[in-house]
């Protein structure tokens, strides 16, 4: 035996030392070939490849692999030169721990073929593999700027901007500098092309940083000028966008004057200067612009948006007659000759590559489909405009499904709020309100309803919540540096902490991902629950709900009880976002003078009548417990302040009166809420700091009453003085029912993000999103707490949302600065009302209605009462007070004088 493994052995150290010999003899023998000039290369190396063992996989096998990849390439079959280098990569992945530039060569090379062959898909693919490995070679660093620029194209452009700004942080180099700054440019410009969104002033002034660095730079640099006035072309994108139309007109002439030899960069500079000349109402010089490109142009994107252009800004009186221009365009661009125009499927638009150039002219086209219908009142173009509306539904969930980024995801639901106010426009006149629930839905909340449902995946996953908690921190932190690097990108100490912060936030995610491979990968797509499964599942006969969609022009709503549905129009919407801006402007005030009152009675009933313009409106709402899901303006009304009825007596003519009220972000989130159960193990927490170590934040001495009578309830503690910190919130809050946060709130100047205090620090919104919860009831008793930046289609991102995200039931929050002794007195009566097994909609009624019986003239303004309100489920809760130590002392009394007297009569009985 031992025989035998001698020569075994011996014999593997033969075949091995064979092996690498003949492995450097086949790389001398391709040297020799590739030296050999003429057209037989790809026939030497064939030969040379058959007298290989393909069984093993060695680095020289895989570099003859690339090099007949590379020859096939050079003779134009792509389809073998693919194979080839997919083969190669095989074998150089088991090699890439110490050879990765290597194996980054061929991925390049076979992304560029991806490119020629138009294989976005599979070029984003290699591109990623490439990004993912983080090399330190070239191939990294043109990789991540491709990657960024497909992901833009994709819609997801804050992932691109991230993994940009990162390589900013980490680069020394001038050339690349210049490089990833012309990107992030070309990012934001791809972000506000043809965008129909709103536009945020910190995006210009990035923008504006990184233009002055490039001028300052590039002369140091060894790039071509052309590539200096592609950046200003970019940079004009997003000067058009900011409405500096002077400004992007010059640059544009620049462009052109440049590339007056290169068509096609000249003629994109002379689309965009069209559009610019339209907006100047110089009409003639628009459409010459847009004819030119299109005689001109061999580029089809070019073409296309050159006939959208022309139709859009065409004068005319007549819709119907713009139409053809916009079904051009989107024939040109998906390359189609036919005659008849049909609305593209979603899989036409996709294997396009023009997905968000597609939505732009279907939008437009939807649009003026409809105003062909209000010129001519032909039924079939209401038809065609919502067969668009729902194409463009798909196409931009599509899209915000497949971005990474959350900001991306908020971009792209924004873009879709348009569409959908079109959308439901189109469903009242053909009078369906079960469709315009469902575009009313998809117009609210989407990203939170995503968020929610993606949480509750996580934790099915039964991931350590440590795990979770500190992946939430380093993102928080992350995020937090980004935005400081984006505003001082020249700040070295920034830029080191940025870079080092990403590299620790990675090396997370990758442990992470190696333990729990699902955790990372964890992506739901969203589903929206139809008007009939609210009828049936939501609505009582006690119940009904209205549901509003809004902008600045148009406002619809739907409301509904148990048997009927009433889809109805808001009429003069320009005058009733003008009498919201004054009515809340009112509501905010500690007094009003006779005139204010005057106004605020003819206001506050004026809207009361806009918002419920349906006829007997006050008797359907009467008695009834009604769920109001707002939308724009209304996120910030509160309902129960508004007059049914002119009256100087205000008090008696509150809607409180007649209705109990709560709100939904949408019955979409609401569904998904219910469906996580919570299992507290306390029911009380109840956290007041008094004081802060802020000396900004006042003194709350005017709580301790209240915080006194919390304490009686059974299962409660009260976290107050030194305990009530951010960090015991952390660690236990998710043990309550009901967690009771008595503190002030606000949101941060410059970040914007809301906060709340404690006594030592303040927790950000985007803190608490790492925060799990167990609560049935958050009770938010804090100035401002439901106040947040308001972002189109998905609603305003308060505190309330927060907590919604980490599971909890519903939220007491205020809309302002709330009074602290009104504040407390309607709390107090709230809890007392929740004692009696009182729904939480019912018992918010009755505190308020108290509230206003027991004060008068100022104190019964909305100011001290209507701050408050209740998101989320309405349903009771059980809460019952202890014994106090001064009722153990009542009983004790009473027995001892029941004793005494009893004794008394015992004596007297015995005497006789």
């Amino acid at each position: 035996m031992l025989f035998f493994l001698k020569y075994f052995y011996v014999f593997i150290l033969f075949f091995f030392s064979l092996t690498g010999t003949s492995q450097k003899f086949l790389k001398e023998e391709m040297d020799a070939i590739l030296a050999i000039e003429g057209n037989n290369k790809l026939n030497e190396l064939h030969y040379l490849l058959s007298n290989q063992n393909k069984l093993l996989k060695t680095q020289e096998l895989a570099l003859l692999y690339v090099e007949i990849g590379k020859q096939f390439y050079k003779n134009k079959d792509n389809e073998n030169a693919i194979l080839f280098f997919k083969k190669a990569i095989v074998i150089q992945e088991m090699y890439k721990k110490n050879n990765l530039e290597v194996l980054n060569r061929t991925r390049n090379n076979l992304a560029w073929i991806y490119y020629y062959e138009e294989k976005n898909n599979e070029r984003f693919k290699t591109l990623k593999q490439i990004v993912d490995d983080a090399g330190k070679d070239k191939y990294t660093f043109n990789a991540i700027i491709d990657f960024s620029i497909l992901e833009a194209k994709r819609g997801d452009f804050y992932s691109g901007l991230h993994r940009l700004n990162i390589e900013l942080a980490k680069n020394k180099e001038v050339e690349k500098e210049i490089k990833l700054r012309a990107i992030l440019i070309y990012i934001y410009s791809k972000k506000y092309e043809n965008a129909f969104t709103s536009v945020n002033q910190s995006d210009l002034n990035i923008v504006k940083q990184h233009h002055l660095k490039i001028e300052q730079k590039f002369h140091e640099s060894n790039l071509e000028q052309n590539e200096k006035y592609d950046i200003y072309n970019n940079l004009a994108n997003v000067y058009e966008a900011f409405n500096e139309i002077d400004v992007a007109l010059a640059l544009y002439e620049k462009v052109r004057k440049y590339y007056d030899d290169d068509t096609l960069n000249k003629l994109k500079a002379v689309n965009n200067i069209g559009i610019l000349h339209a907006k100047q109402q110089k009409y003639s010089k628009a459409n010459n612009c847009f004819q030119e490109v299109i005689n001109k142009s061999t580029d089809i994107e070019q073409i296309a948006t050159a006939y959208n252009n022309w139709g859009y800004f065409l004068q005319t009186n007549s819709s119907s007659s713009k139409i053809p221009y916009f079904q051009k365009a989107i024939h040109i661009i998906l390359e189609e000759n036919q005659t008849d125009f049909t609305i593209p499927s979603l899989d036409q638009i996709k294997k396009s590559g023009y997905e968000q150039e597609i939505l732009v002219y279907l939008v437009d086209l939807a649009y003026h489909y409809v105003e062909a219908y209000k010129e001519e009142k032909k039924k079939h173009y209401l038809l065609k405009a919502k067969e668009i509306a729902y194409r463009v539904d798909e196409l931009v969930s599509l899209i915000r499904y497949e971005s990474n980024a959350e900001q991306s995801k908020l971009f792209w639901i924004e873009k879709g709020v348009n569409t959908y106010m079109l959308a439901v426009e189109v469903c009242y006149f053909l009078n369906s309100p079960e469709e315009a629930f469902y575009f009313m839905e998809k117009n609210k909340a989407l990203l939170l309803l995503e968020n929610i449902k993606t949480l509750q995946a996580k934790l099915a996953l039964d991931i350590p919540k440590e795990i979770q908690d500190r992946e939430y921190k380093l993102h928080y932190e992350l995020l937090t540096l980004e935005r400081l690097f984006q505003e001082q990108s020249s700040n070295k100490l920034i830029k080191q902490k940025y870079s080092s912060k990403n590299k620790e936030f990675q090396q997370f995610i990758d442990s992470v991902e190696s333990e729990y491979p699902k955790y990372v990968k964890t992506k739901q797509k969203i589903e929206t629950v139809t008007l009939n499964e609210v009828i049936a599942n939501t609505i009582s006969k006690e119940e009904v709900f209205v549901s509003y969609i809004l902008n600045e022009n148009h406002g619809f709503g739907i409301f509904c009880t148990s048997n009927e549905k009433l889809l109805f129009k808001l009429n003069n919407v320009i005058q009733l976002q003008s009498d919201l801006v004054l009515l809340k402007q009112l509501m905010k005030q500690r007094f009003m003078d006779k005139v204010a009152k005057a106004d605020f009675n003819r206001i506050s009933n004026s809207v009361f009548q806009s918002l419920f313009p349906f006829k007997d409106a006050l008797s359907k709402l009467k008695n009834k417990k009604i769920i109001i899901v707002p939308d724009d303006a209304l996120l910030s009304l509160p309902f129960e302040a508004l007059l049914t009825s002119h009256s100087e007596d205000f008090s008696k003519h509150y809607l409180v009166n007649f209705s109990e009220i709560s709100y939904l972000q949408s019955f979409s989130v609401f569904e998904k809420i219910k469906q996580k159960i919570n299992h507290p193990q306390k029911k009380i927490m109840a956290i007041v700091p008094y004081q802060f170590e802020n000396n900004s934040l006042p003194e709350l001495l005017g709580s301790k009453e209240m915080m006194h009578t919390l304490e009686r309830y059974k299962k409660s503690d009260v976290f107050e003085e030194n305990q009530a910190t951010k960090e015991n919130f952390y660690n236990f809050s998710n043990e309550y029912e009901i967690i009771h946060l008595n503190t002030h709130a606000g949101i941060d100047n410059i970040t914007r993000t809301p906060w709340i205090a404690f006594r030592n620090k303040k927790l950000t919104l985007d803190e608490l999103y790492g925060i799990e919860n167990e609560a049935s009831l958050v009770i938010l008793d804090a100035c401002k707490t439901n106040d947040g930046v308001f972002v189109s289609g998905e609603g305003i991102l308060s505190l309330s949302r927060g907590f919604f995200y980490n599971g909890s039931k519903s939220v007491l929050a205020s809309i302002w600065n709330v009074n602290q002794k009104a504040g407390n007195t309607i709390i107090k009566t709230f809890y007392d009302e929740l004692e009696q097994k009182k729904s939480k909609s019912k018992s918010l009624q009755n505190a308020k209605i108290k509230y206003l019986q027991e004060h008068k003239f100022s104190e019964a303004l909305p100011y001290y009462w209507a701050s408050f309100t209740l998101t989320g489920s309405t349903s009771s809760l059980e809460i019952s007070k202890g014994i106090t130590f001064e009722t153990i002392l009542i009983i004790v009394f009473i027995f001892i004088l029941l004793v005494y007297i009893w004794s008394k009569k015992s004596n007297k009985f015995s005497k006789k």
